[in-house]
């Protein structure tokens, strides 16, 4: 809701970034990017020079490394910078602030509470559940991303704990927010008649994944720039002059998709333009993830192979297409299975998709060891989240 605020205060429009920008003069459009990147590296400046707080940790860090301890206060900065960024237009996630910030506030109140009999970072592992059920309505794919992701292997004497935790996120979203799949896919179509080409697709996916993990690395000397977010900020704004569906994190580019009405031609060009613009974003330092752009353009992918192949199931390979590019880039199969499905409603396709997840996870990991979510120490406010 504070995002939604933040963005009223800049755009008088609380919606889909996508559509506030088609209500834009072109010049505001353009600027409007550029004027929240001046916010968020005015924050990080004030933060460098007048704050003591320390460097962030990434909650995935966190666990594994420092006992789930997470300082509070670089974290809440960093939240308010991707706030500014993420509400003007950025083309970056706004998930990956949230769940960070939810770890963060998990771990400060574990650290103060008196029961001791749960480990700091268990507590920050059923917060982060939490929160990636709420914020993607996936309850099931929240109990995954932490085995596959946060603590990266399967400890099932958990699982009851990640369950309530993860139950108790999504209806905590579901009360506040509204209530079904995000991305639900209306058509029914079974991938017993299309099998032939999500075959190939996943292997193409597969391989796609560690390049597609590349480009997104690709920019990061921009980061070393004077004003560097603006730059980010700057890219976008241009970019959006020719699609406003470069705005935001691709969720109204997915939903889009998934209606199966876009022209080839389209599809293309906003896949383009968004892999140019959250590059950027990323390599400028812009707080914030990646994980709804990626969906975005395996689903992007997806539908463009059917449109070249001629398939009669084009929403098939979109959503095949949004699952394997997911599990290739994370290298975890099985949450990226129940996100597909409880994204978008396509339940039955769990089984299949999580066989396609397999082989495109194992040929990813071939290709690199290295995932996603390969931790790293980020640089002190700079870094990008990529939740």
């Amino acid at each position: 809701m504070t995002f939604r605020l933040l963005q009223w205060v800049f755009v008088q429009n609380s919606g889909l970034l996508p559509e506030a920008a088609s209500l834009l003069v072109p010049g505001r459009r353009a600027l409007t990017p550029v004027i929240g990147a001046l916010c968020a590296t005015g924050v990080i400046w004030a933060v460098q020079r007048w704050s003591s707080a320390g460097p962030s940790v990434e909650y995935v860090e966190a666990v594994r490394f420092d006992d789930g301890r997470i300082p509070f206060a670089s974290t809440l900065w960093r939240t308010i910078s991707s706030a500014f960024s993420v509400a003007t237009g950025a083309a970056i996630g706004r998930e990956g602030s949230m769940i960070q910030f939810a770890a963060a506030v998990t771990s400060w109140i574990g650290a103060r509470s008196p029961l001791k009999s749960v480990p700091l970072l268990r507590q920050v592992a059923y917060g982060t559940a939490a929160a990636v059920a709420a914020a993607y309505q996936a309850p099931v794919a929240g109990v995954f991303f932490v085995l596959e992701i946060v603590l990266g292997e399967w400890i099932w004497r958990e699982l009851p704990q990640l369950a309530l935790a993860s139950v108790a996120g999504w209806l905590v979203s579901r009360l506040i927010l509204s209530a079904g799949p995000l991305f639900v896919v209306h058509s029914a179509f079974s991938p017993s008649t299309n099998a032939l080409w999500t075959l190939p697709l996943a292997i193409l996916l597969g391989v796609c994944g560690p390049m597609y993990q590349k480009l997104l690395r690709s920019a990061r000397f921009a980061s070393r720039w004077p004003l560097a977010l603006v730059w980010g900020g700057l890219a976008v704004g241009l970019l959006s002059l020719s699609r406003t569906t470069v705005w935001g994190n691709g969720e109204l580019a997915l939903m889009n998709i998934l209606k199966g009405n876009q022209a080839l031609s389209s599809v293309a060009l906003v896949l383009g333009l968004r892999l140019i613009a959250t590059t950027l974003c990323v390599g400028t330092g812009t707080v914030g993830g990646v994980f709804t752009p990626t969906l975005f353009v395996g689903a992007a992918i997806g539908l463009t192979s059917a449109q070249l192949l001629h398939s009669t199931a084009p929403l098939l390979l979109a959503v095949v297409g949004l699952s394997t590019l997911l599990a290739a880039v994370t290298h975890a199969p099985f949450m990226a299975a129940s996100m597909a499905v409880e994204l978008t409603g396509q339940y039955h396709l769990a089984p299949w998709l999580l066989l396609l997840n397999l082989l495109a996870s194992l040929i990813a990991r071939k290709i690199s060891p290295h995932s996603l979510y390969a931790i790293a120490t980020p640089t002190p406010m700079d870094t990008a989240s990529i939740a």
